[in-house]
């Protein structure tokens, strides 16, 4: 069976259950093997929650140029922010944590489409006026602002609005020109959510965690930083599988970029293959994505090398 086979067979299964589709891409070896749209024109889309693993590699770059570090603590750089009597625990607060969702949050504040989001002017005040209930480390609890704050960090320990950072650390050399990024009240990227790109820029993207930071022959981010982003970073016998901003896959080996609505770049190292999906729809995309597909693919894979 090959993968134009499974592919169709698969797009037949999402239809019946109504989910909507709008591209999927693969690549392997570093060429586009299946090139799929809803719509003839690519165009350019909210990746959401995908957004996260961009700033993830963003954090890779700054530690690299030595920037910051993993185990700063974020109250250093935002000193004029803090409460009159800040918490140990937000005192104690990481680049680490807030790249690992553990930042001792008691809820996740608000979301992309949070009422509390359109009466909100200074983003970075809401956060350091959070209460911060849990000790850094001891509790997995999802939240844009940690993903938020993060890009801030870059911004100010570089000195440089951060998207002209990442033009030229990140974004021109994936060949993703003039990138779309929302921005809140006070003019910083959402971070966390709001980047529009298209399924050929997610592939892109995909293709340089893939290959380990290197993007047609341009060190782009450390493999060290990878190897760490896209591995499990909360506590094993913790049931979240979550990286540095990137979520662990059901095999726990291989990783992927997630967002709402069904966004996915998902890498597979063994295939050596990335798979770019773009979707509208709240139904169960990656377990269709996943076990209709992709086990499917890597099945096929593995029945081809044992006959050769």
């Amino acid at each position: 069976m090959k993968i134009d086979i499974i592919f169709e067979e698969f797009l037949n299964k999402v239809k019946e259950q109504d989910i909507v589709l709008n591209y999927v891409q693969v690549r392997q070896h570093g060429d586009i093997i299946l090139d799929w749209g809803r719509m003839a024109q690519k165009t350019r889309l909210n990746t959401w929650s995908v957004s996260k693993s961009f700033i993830s590699v963003a954090v890779g770059i700054a530690i690299d140029e030595g920037i910051i570090s993993l185990d700063e603590k974020i109250c250093d750089s935002f000193p004029e922010y803090l409460p009159d009597k800040p918490s140990d625990n937000l005192l104690g607060i990481t680049v680490r944590h807030m790249l690992t969702m553990t930042t001792g949050f008691d809820y996740p504040m608000f979301f992309g489409d949070d009422p509390d989001r359109y009466i909100t002017e200074d983003w970075i005040q809401y956060f350091f006026n959070h209460d911060f209930t849990h000790k850094p480390g001891e509790r997995f609890l999802y939240c844009n602002f940690n993903t938020y704050m993060l890009a801030c960090l870059i911004e100010r320990k570089s000195g440089r609005e951060i998207m002209d950072y990442l033009k030229e650390k990140l974004f021109t050399p994936l060949d993703i020109l003039s990138p779309d990024w929302t921005r809140c009240p006070k003019g910083h990227i959402h971070a966390a959510n709001g980047l529009y790109l298209t399924i050929d820029e997610f592939g892109n993207f995909g293709q340089m965690i893939l290959d380990g930071g290197v993007y047609k022959g341009k060190r782009i981010v450390s493999k060290e930083y990878l190897d760490m982003a896209t591995k499990k970073q909360v506590p094993e016998d913790w049931e979240t599988n979550y990286g540095f901003q990137f979520w662990i896959n059901p095999d726990r080996k291989t990783a992927r970029a997630d967002g709402k609505y069904g966004q996915y770049i998902i890498m597979l190292p063994e295939q050596d293959m990335v798979v770019a999906v773009q979707s509208l729809s709240d139904g169960e995309v990656f377990r269709n994505v996943w076990y209709g597909f992709i086990e499917k693919i890597c099945q096929e894979e593995e029945t081809d090398r044992k006959y050769i």
